[in-house]
C-alpha cells in the first residue's frame, strides 16, 4: 500500500473518530449551541489547530456530523421507501422503519432534527433538503392515498405529513434507550395508531 493511501486512510479515521465523538457530545449537551470548540476538543482530544487541520471550522464539523447521519442513516430509508410504488404499502414501510430503525436507534435525531431546522444559515442548506425530501414523500403518499380512495378527502396532506414526522420524531423526548426489547411492539404501535387515525381502508400490514 502507497504512503499517500496509508496517510489517507489514517486521516479518515481520524475524521470519523472526531465525528463520532462530537456525536455523543451533542446528544449529552442538547443542541450544537450549547458545544463551543473548547468542548469538541477536550471530548476529541485534540487541539483547536487540529480541529481546524480536518475540517476548517467548528461550523464544518458540525456539518459533518449531520451529514454523516445523512448518508449513513436516512438516505438508504429514503431510497428504499422512494422505491416502493404502491402507496399504502410505502406508508406502512415508512413508519415502521422510522421508529424502528431510526428514531429508536438514534437518540442523537433529537439534537440533529432540531438544529436542521433552527440553524439558518448557508452550511445547512443540503441537510435541511433532504429532511425536507422526507417530509415531501410522505405527503406525497398521503396525496396518492387519497387519490385511490383510501384517505377521505378532507384530510389535508402536509398536515398529516406534519403530525406523524411530528408523533413518532417526539418519541426521543421519552423513550428508554436501554429497552430495546421494546422497540417493535413501539413501532408497530405507531403504525396502528397512524394508519387507524386516517382510517385507511383494507389495511393489510405486512
Amino acid at each position: 500500500m502507497a504512503v499517500n493511501q496509508k496517510r489517507q486512510q489514517a486521516s479518515q479515521k481520524k475524521k470519523e473518530k472526531i465525528i463520532h465523538a462530537t456525536t455523543k457530545l451533542l446528544l449529552k449537551k442538547g443542541s450544537s449551541t450549547a458545544v463551543s470548540t473548547t468542548d469538541i476538543c477536550a471530548v476529541t482530544r485534540i487541539t483547536r489547530p487540529t480541529l481546524y487541520h480536518y475540517f476548517g471550522s467548528k461550523r464544518n464539523l458540525l456539518l459533518s456530523v449531520h451529514m454523516e447521519s445523512i448518508d449513513s442513516v436516512l438516505m438508504p430509508y429514503l431510497e428504499k421507501a422512494d422505491s416502493i410504488i404502491d402507496p399504502l404499502e410505502r406508508l406502512t414501510y415508512m413508519i415502521r422503519t422510522y421508529t424502528k430503525d431510526i428514531i429508536c436507534v438514534h437518540p442523537e435525531l433529537r439534537v440533529f432534527i432540531h438544529d436542521t431546522f433552527t440553524t439558518k444559515d448557508k452550511y445547512f442548506r443540503d441537510v435541511r433538503k433532504v429532511w425536507k425530501r422526507h417530509y415531501l414523500l410522505i405527503r406525497d403518499t398521503i396525496t396518492a392515498l387519497q387519490s385511490k380512495g383510501k384517505i377521505r378527502s378532507g384530510v389535508r396532506p402536509s398536515w398529516t405529513a406534519l403530525f406523524i414526522l411530528g408523533m413518532i420524531t417526539w418519541i426521543t423526548y421519552w423513550f428508554d434507550y436501554t429497552r430495546k426489547d421494546e422497540i417493535d411492539n413501539l413501532s408497530e404501535t405507531a403504525l396502528q395508531l397512524i394508519l387507524k387515525s386516517l382510517n385507511i381502508k383494507e389495511i393489510n400490514i405486512q
